[in-house]
């Protein structure tokens, strides 16, 4: 009998947590704040993986001044990093500063958390963060054109209070 119960409640516990998962995604579009990135352009086409769009965003390269923590900790790949982004005048947002802790933030900053590497750029040295949101899948026949456009296109991302976010929608500038 108690054996009987024991299975009973693992697969209860399993299904809450596969409920938890999927209502966590979709949660994010009700609690979420939607924010609006550029992209600038990559070479975006994969055969193997059919029609998505690579994207590269303006502030997925980030000078090393922005970066709030002690420089020698980028010296690890893929730090995790905290990205506070703030709109500006045009109604994108931009980065603020880059802290290797969750910050505490003012009510129009947002958050996203990425993975901070140490680069060096053209003129200064820089950090490139990772999202995890820089491939988009797309319908069937429209990821060629919308690879076109990649350099100057508009990314909407909804960003839950909790800190997940994904993109909404993208379309050109």
């Amino acid at each position: 009998m108690n054996k009987k119960r024991g299975w009973i409640i693992a697969a209860i516990l399993q299904v809450l947590f596969l409920l938890f998962i999927a209502g966590s995604y979709y949660s994010i579009d009700y609690f979420g704040k939607d924010i609006k990135i550029k992209t600038v352009p990559v070479d975006p086409r994969d055969i193997l993986y059919g029609d998505y769009v690579t994207l590269r965003f303006d502030i997925s390269n980030v000078p090393v001044s922005k970066w709030k923590g002690e420089t020698h900790l980028l010296a690890s790949r893929q730090r995790t990093a905290f990205v506070v982004l703030e709109e500006n005048k045009e109604g994108y947002y931009e980065v603020q500063s880059v802290y290797p802790d969750k910050p505490e933030v003012k009510d129009h900053q947002v958050i996203l958390k990425g993975q901070a590497e140490r680069i060096w750029g053209d003129t200064s040295e820089q950090m490139q963060i990772n999202y995890g949101i820089e491939r988009y899948y797309v319908e069937e026949n429209t990821g060629k054109t919308l690879e076109q456009q990649a350099s100057d296109m508009v990314v909407t991302v909804r960003v839950a209070p909790w800190g997940t976010f994904k993109i909404t929608d993208i379309k050109p500038r």
